[in-house]
């Protein structure tokens, strides 16, 4: 099910309000465990973009902790402060619910544990914890490390999947696409993500943001060339038999 702002609610989660606290999390996990999450010390991981994230472990097992942060020229004046406009509304809650769905219906996403938001005045400020990938590395990661074996037609299927869902990425990027241990590739980070209709024009934005991404990165030979062209031959042709199966 949709809310009006085009996020699906899972039927799954367990939401708390306490006051200025807000929690969200998986039905396996306790409260208290749920809360404890975002206490807990770990090892923390600087990167690119809005800041950096926390690896623990925690009593669900070893866990990742984003807090959230604005990019651009608003950070200059609130760095991780967010106007409030209800619970729902939240970047955090919104978060874990279109990440909870995608899981549900079989695509591959971490797994979300809990979020939670704490309000300040007529703002308020939010963390998102899911479980670990095992022995992830990025597709940025990989590049860099000059490695020709990554599967293009592959990723260019997987992203079709998302699409045949309606899933809007926000930020379809190098770094947001990962490699697990076993070669197995996930989609990361649905922040400000939406879901639209199956096939909707809006989604071909998804794929122009990951080839500027790639061209910031300095692979811009690669969007000109042969790996490009079989990723979005894949892209097309899964597109096409998934609209043709509905």
């Amino acid at each position: 099910m949709n809310d009006a702002t085009g996020t699906t609610r899972p039927a799954s989660a367990r939401v708390h309000i306490d006051g200025h606290l807000g929690l969200i999390h998986a039905p396996s996990l306790e409260r208290a465990d749920a809360r404890a999450v975002f206490d807990i010390e770990g090892e923390i991981q600087t990167g690119r973009g809005r800041g950096a994230i926390r690896r623990i472990d925690a009593a669900c097992g070893r866990v990742v902790v984003r807090h959230y942060q604005r990019g651009g020229i608003i950070a200059k004046f609130s760095r991780d402060l967010f106007l409030w406009t209800g619970a729902d509304a939240t970047r955090p809650f919104r978060e874990f619910r279109i990440t909870q769905h995608l899981a549900e219906i079989g695509l591959p996403v971490p797994e979300v544990v809990a979020a939670r938001y704490q309000r300040h005045g007529l703002g308020y400020r939010a963390d998102l914890a899911t479980r670990e990938i095992a022995g992830a590395c990025t597709l940025a990661e990989r590049l860099a490390q000059g490695d020709a074996s990554i599967d293009w037609a592959g990723l260019g299927t997987l992203i079709a999947r998302f699409h045949a869902a309606g899933l809007w990425h926000a930020d379809l990027n190098a770094h947001n696409v990962l490699y697990d241990a076993a070669g197995r590739v996930w989609l990361i980070d649905f922040d400000r993500a939406r879901c639209v209709a199956p096939f909707a024009t809006s989604l071909a934005g998804n794929l122009d943001r990951l080839a500027r991404s790639l061209r910031k990165l300095g692979h811009g030979a690669l969007v000109a060339g042969a790996s490009w062209t079989t990723f979005h031959r894949a892209y097309d042709q899964a597109v096409q038999a998934a609209a043709s199966a509905r």
